[in-house]
C-alpha cells in the first residue's frame, strides 16, 4: 500500500517542522486512532541531523472474533525517524512491537516553505502488511482472519499517516 498526501498548513515551515520533530505528542488529540505517543529518544547526530524514536499506541475497535487472539500491542509501533534539519524533511521506518516481520513501513515527510507563513506538508509512506505473521492466531483460523487483520491494520496505519496535515491544522486552530 502506497500512501501519499499533501496538506497546506497556515504556519511557517520551521514552526511546523519543529513541532512535528520535537513535540509530536502534542498533536495526538487531533490524530485518529492514536491513544498516545511516547518519545523514547531524541538526539542530535550533528548540526543538521536529529534522530527521534517515538512509540505510537493505536486504538482501534476489533471484531469479537479477533479479540480472542490479538493483543493490543499489535496496533502499536516504534517510529525511528532521521530528521534532516537543513532541508526540513524526515525519513522514517516503522517497526512492530510484536514481530519484526509483521509489516514493512518506510516513508518520507517534507515540509516545504511556501512563503506568507504557509507550509506544504508532503507525506509518502510505503506499507506492506503480513497478517499471516501475527502471533497468537491459530493456523486453522489464519486464512479466515487474515483479511480482517489486514483491514484493521490498514484502517489504523493509513489514516494516521495521511491525516497528520489535518491534525496539524486542528492543533494550530486550537492553540
Amino acid at each position: 500500500m502506497e500512501l501519499t498526501t499533501k496538506s497546506i498548513i497556515d504556519r511557517p515551515s520551521n514552526e511546523v517542522f519543529e513541532l512535528v520533530r520535537d513535540n509530536l505528542d502534542k498533536i495526538v488529540p487531533f490524530l485518529p486512532n492514536v491513544e498516545k505517543i511516547e518519545v523514547k529518544s531524541h538526539s542530535a547526530i550533528d548540526d543538521n541531523h536529529t534522530e527521534v524514536i517515538n512509540h505510537w499506541y493505536g486504538k482501534v475497535e476489533m471484531p469479537s472474533l479477533l479479540k480472542k487472539f490479538l493483543v493490543p500491542e499489535i496496533f502499536s509501533w516504534k517510529d525511528v525517524a532521521h530528521w534532516d534539519n537543513k532541508n526540513q524533511c524526515v525519513e522514517y521506518k516503522l517497526q512492530s512491537f510484536l514481530a519484526n516481520d509483521l509489516f514493512d513501513a518506510t516513508g518520507k515527510n517534507e515540509f516545504k516553505d511556501l512563503g506568507n507563513g504557509k507550509t506544504e506538508l508532503n507525506i509518502s509512506c510505503s506499507v506492506k502488511i503480513y497478517p499471516d505473521k501475527v502471533p497468537g492466531v491459530p493456523r486453522l483460523l489464519a486464512s479466515k482472519v487474515k483479511p480482517m487483520i489486514e483491514a484493521l491494520l490498514e484502517k489504523m496505519v493509513g489514516p494516521n499517516m495521511t491525516s497528520l496535515g489535518e491534525g496539524l491544522k486542528e492543533y494550530y486552530s486550537n492553540n
